[in-house]
């Protein structure tokens, strides 16, 4: 008896831990073009994948993809600040 084969998704454009969970969840397992990386396939939005979307694979033959990580802006970075705020003081209730 033969393993049935599984459908490869479509994986582009989906956040590379999401694809790589989907990818798992049907039994195919996803790497990056250098799988003997040490960087592990989480960050970054999937741009390509070999094997094509739709072609049928055996339980747990490899989906390679190559993942484009936007670029940083600086957004989530908020201390320390420089220059440093003003000391306030609440002189309205006795404290300096």
């Amino acid at each position: 008896m033969t393993e049935p084969t599984i459908e490869v998704p479509d994986f582009r454009g989906m956040q590379a831990l999401n694809a790589w969970l989907t990818g798992h969840d049907r039994g195919l397992l996803l790497q990056g073009p250098d799988p003997d990386s040490a960087e592990p396939l989480l960050h970054g939005i999937v741009i390509r994948q070999l094997p094509e979307p739709r072609t049928r694979l055996n339980r747990w033959d490899p989906v390679t993809v190559w993942v484009r990580i936007p670029p940083e802006d600086g957004s989530g970075v908020r201390e320390p600040r420089r220059p440093l705020p003003p000391v306030r003081s609440n002189r309205a209730h006795g404290e300096t």
